[in-house]
């Protein structure tokens, strides 16, 4: 870090034990440059704008994201009679995808359960879009408007990831996955 002449904040640096059920009463004590790293108390941290909690369950996470997914379908409610279905489309890649497929390799493999209201909001996005009735299908508006599900956005991220990982156009961390490939 003294390279690009950054530097480290160690008293606003912490850091958080993940899945703590066996250790509840570990005493780590953390120290980068001799300086001590504080415990955080707090079950859930944002890191890049994603929230981690202690669980790895993404709870947290999916929840804001059903906060901006809900701001989104109201939206589209509003400004479906305003626009044309290109201008749509486009407003839903920049208010919905975006915010979708940001880090979805992390928390998309989060349980069925856990995504199922983030599937509900994304529908109503899509029905909103298309003047379609609350019971109509899913999947040929998904056709229709050439836009991917949730699940789907998660299995084409975690495909350019290995291919990136397999022509070794990643980050240097990554080099210890390499022996995950044939």
């Amino acid at each position: 870090m003294r390279y690009n002449q950054l530097s480290t904040n160690y008293s606003k640096t912490t850091y958080m034990l993940i899945n703590t059920n066996s250790c509840r009463s570990c005493n780590f004590k953390v120290k980068i440059n001799d300086s001590e790293i504080k415990h955080t108390t707090s079950t859930c941290t944002k890191y890049r704008g994603v929230y981690i909690d202690q669980y790895l369950s993404w709870t947290e996470h999916i929840r804001n994201l059903e906060i901006k997914l809900s701001r989104s379908v109201a939206m589209f409610y509003r400004i479906r009679y305003c626009l044309r279905n290109n201008a749509l489309r486009s407003v839903c890649y920049s208010l919905t995808y975006s915010h979708l497929q940001y880090a979805i390799g992390v928390w998309g493999g989060a349980g069925k359960t856990a995504l199922k209201r983030l599937n509900v909001l994304h529908t109503k996005v899509l029905r909103a879009m298309t003047y379609s009735s609350y019971k109509s299908r899913v999947s040929p508006l998904y056709k229709k408007l050439n836009l991917l599900k949730i699940d789907d956005i998660y299995i084409l991220e975690k495909g350019k990831f290995m291919y990136r990982l397999h022509w070794g156009r990643i980050p240097v961390n990554f080099d210890q996955l390499n022996c995950l490939l044939p």
